[in-house]
């Protein structure tokens, strides 16, 4: 798996881990809740203007897509991220974790949800030690 296919499912995951959905969700394309399209989009915002994905290439990683539905999500989620704060929170972040994943590696994402992870088991503990 060379570096660009790293990066494009790692920001899959992170669009997930956002919008808190599974990624067939996202790439089969048949599902239309909506923080599944909002993920879709992000994702395929990141896509085309992060990683020059082109409109005609969106089809190698969604099925049952076209360039016209690529086009309109992309512009869609432009459109939202200048519009509503929310979206654009969750983008920030979105772009926070991409930076965090080129500069310190897969590794480090990994490791943080672990260590997010223990804390919820820590503070369960703590909660029912106090109680």
């Amino acid at each position: 798996m060379n570096t660009k296919d790293k990066i494009i499912k790692f920001s899959l995951e992170v669009a997930c881990d956002v919008y808190k959905v599974k990624p067939q969700q996202i790439l089969n394309n048949n599902l239309r809740k909506g923080k599944v399209i909002k993920a879709k989009r992000m994702f395929m915002y990141y896509l085309y203007v992060y990683l020059d994905v082109k409109h005609n290439e969106m089809k190698s990683y969604f099925k049952k897509m076209n360039h016209a539905t690529s086009i309109h999500h992309v512009k869609k989620f432009a459109f939202e991220l200048e519009t509503y704060k929310e979206i654009h929170t969750d983008f920030n972040y979105f772009l926070t974790e991409m930076k965090k994943f080129n500069i310190y590696g897969i590794d480090f994402y990994e490791k943080r949800k672990e260590i997010k992870k223990l804390l919820k088991e820590i503070n369960i503990i703590k909660d029912e030690y106090i109680k």
